[in-house]
């Protein structure tokens, strides 16, 4: 019980303790009354301070949060600007990727055209590496022109012979391409404008079957049928008494068109374009064509296929007078060059010369038969009225009437046939000069190539040639020139002699070239051009007439310029022919860029 009555006890005086209130001690109760208002004073200054801190802060607060606003804003500019950059980038790498594949898919079509130019054979000369000093056989090895006065002959309009058609160096051996345009694809070279696809039914599969995959498997169907088509004619009087004649189809047939005939031949426009390509470009002999129409159970003769040709070649009169103008066209740059045929004249096998101009910057290329003459005349009528500003031929004798008449045009000689003569002197008479002449042509050469590996434009062609590199080669080449014509040269044989007065003669034409960086080291754009003429001499023999010749020039034109501006041959000469046949005898519309097909399609 007293446990009980202490303990409420002391609860009460918790709870009076506890409701007392305790006095505050006062700092300030021992301070007068001016110390009091010292305080008071500096209490009120540190007040004003603090305010004014406070203030300053939040005007800085203020401009903190405008620029960070600003920032922000600047920030989320900058952001949408990086994405529209980043949008852009990622379409202009697109279009990279889209043009680098169009570029090697372009570049292959170029390889591909070139190799149907001209050929898979170079001509820059072959020989085997175990028998280096095996003679290579030049047929101007029979010309006795060495460029020197005594050695012209009397009359240059007599046909004189043949020179050789030189070649320039041994090529690089080149590593394989990487084809990017082929990467991720099946490697399938063959391919065919028509296209049948033939699908798979794989609802008669055997019951129970599950397909794992599908592929194509590729066959190719070529029909070559000859058909007769003949139409019969009616010839009628009219209500007027005048005498009429035309086919009416029958009922069945209206829809069929009617075959039309080249005029002057019973072909079609294809048959008519298919003996042109057979004969001039794939250079088969008529007999040939005779026999493989044959095998297609059609009887046709010989000289029915030739006067088809003869005729069909008149119609190209007004488009190759064009293609003369383009080439010789002002201030062009043309490479020229000649060949011999044989030609049937008054019973006799006569040896006759068909000219070559090729036009590199318009690509076309002219072949002229002036009578079968190599003469100056002949040269001199190809080329009247024309302003060239160059022609680039070989040593020919008769070219040497552009530097004593045609004083504005500059004649660029070949290196390549210097190049032969003295390969010709190293091969038979072992000369050590002649091989080192070899060397310093090799060296110009091989600037020439990096030039065009590098693709530079023609001024800076111009000024590499006229470098202190090339410079240096040609001093060179001129010093070992002079020590040879010196009086204390070392005896050299006659070939030796021939190249040593053939390039002192031709000496400033052969280095023309560094003039312009449009023109080239040698004529070798003719040479190639020359080679199906050459071709055509081996398979045919020899022409009937000059009529044919001429013939045979007008076709080459058109199939040399086909190849040059990148146009399927087959496809020009059909469309040309149902040109002809429909009336349309604009030639200026008729020409192969004109006449509306598209280029890349060899």
């Amino acid at each position: 019980m007293e446990d009980r009555d202490f303990i409420l006890e002391s609860a009460r005086k918790l709870e009076r303790w506890e409701n007392t209130p305790r006095p505050v001690p006062d700092g300030y109760a021992d301070m007068n009354r001016d110390e009091l208002i010292k305080l008071a004073a500096y209490l009120t200054e540190r007040l004003e301070e603090s305010e004014a801190t406070r203030k300053e802060s939040d005007r800085r607060m203020s401009e903190l949060s405008d620029r960070i606003s600003e920032l922000t804003e600047q920030l989320r500019k900058t952001n949408e600007v990086m994405s529209a950059m980043a949008v852009q980038l990622s379409e202009q790498s697109r279009q990279l990727r889209e043009k680098d594949v169009k570029i090697a898919e372009l570049q292959s079509t170029v390889k591909v055209g070139r190799r149907n130019q001209f050929g898979r054979k170079s001509q820059k000369g072959t020989r085997d590496k175990d028998d280096e000093n095996r003679p290579t056989p030049h047929t101007d090895v029979e010309n006795d022109f060495d460029g020197t006065p005594e050695s012209l002959p009397g009359n240059l309009d007599v046909d004189v012979a043949d020179e050789a058609t030189a070649v320039a160096g041994e090529p690089a051996p080149l590593q394989k391409e990487s084809r990017i345009y082929r990467l991720g694809k099946t490697y399938r070279t063959m391919t065919a404008d028509n296209h049948v696809l033939h699908k798979s039914d794989v609802a008669k599969l055997p019951e129970g079957a599950v397909v794992i995959k599908t592929y194509s498997r590729y066959t190719y169907d070529q029909k070559t049928v000859i058909t007769e088509h003949e139409h019969e004619i009616v010839v009628y009087r009219d209500k007027d008494g005048k005498v009429m004649c035309g086919y009416f189809p029958m009922d069945g047939e209206k829809d069929e068109p009617v075959i039309e005939s080249v005029p002057g031949t019973h072909a079609s426009p294809d048959m008519m374009a298919y003996l042109v390509f057979n004969r001039f470009f794939l250079d088969t002999p008529v007999y040939r064509e005779t026999a493989r129409l044959l095998q297609e159970r059609m009887r046709l003769s010989r000289q029915t296929i030739t006067n088809w040709l003869e005729k069909g070649s008149r119609f190209f009169k007004g488009v190759i007078e064009y293609l003369k103008d383009n080439c010789l066209e002002k201030d062009s740059v043309v490479n020229c060059d000649e060949t011999w045929c044989r030609v049937k004249v008054a019973g006799k096998f006569r040896k006759r010369y068909v000219w070559c101009l090729v036009n590199r910057q318009a690509r076309v290329a002219i072949y002229c038969y002036e009578d079968g003459s190599r003469g100056r005349k002949a040269l001199k009528g190809i080329l009247e009225g024309s302003e060239l500003r160059a022609l680039q031929t070989d040593g020919y004798n008769v070219y040497l009437y552009l530097d004593d008449e045609m004083l504005d045009i500059d004649h660029v000689c070949c290196m390549a046939h210097v190049r032969a003569k003295f390969k010709y002197a190293a091969e038979i008479e072992h000369d050590v000069n002649a091989r080192k002449f070899l060397e310093y042509i090799g060296k110009l050469y091989a600037l020439e190539q990096r030039y065009i590996e590098m693709k530079l434009c023609q001024e800076d062609i111009r000024r590499l040639r006229n470098s202190a590199e090339t410079t240096e080669i040609i001093i060179g080449m001129r010093s070992l020139l002079d020590l040879m014509k010196s009086g204390n040269a070392p005896r050299y044989g006659s070939l030796m002699e021939k190249a040593v007065n053939y390039l002192d003669h031709f000496w400033n034409q052969v280095f023309l070239y560094r003039k312009d960086g449009n023109y080239t080291i040698d004529n070798s754009l003719a040479e190639r051009c020359i080679r199906p003429l050459a071709n055509e001499r081996k398979n045919s023999l020899f022409f009937g007439s000059d009529k044919m010749a001429r013939v045979s020039a007008a076709y080459h034109s058109i199939v040399s310029t086909c190849k040059l501006q990148g146009y399927s041959i087959l496809e020009y000469l059909k469309k040309f022919f149902a040109e002809i046949v429909s009336g349309n005898h604009d030639y200026g519309k008729l020409m192969p860029s004109t006449i509306g097909i598209s280029a890349n399609k060899l």
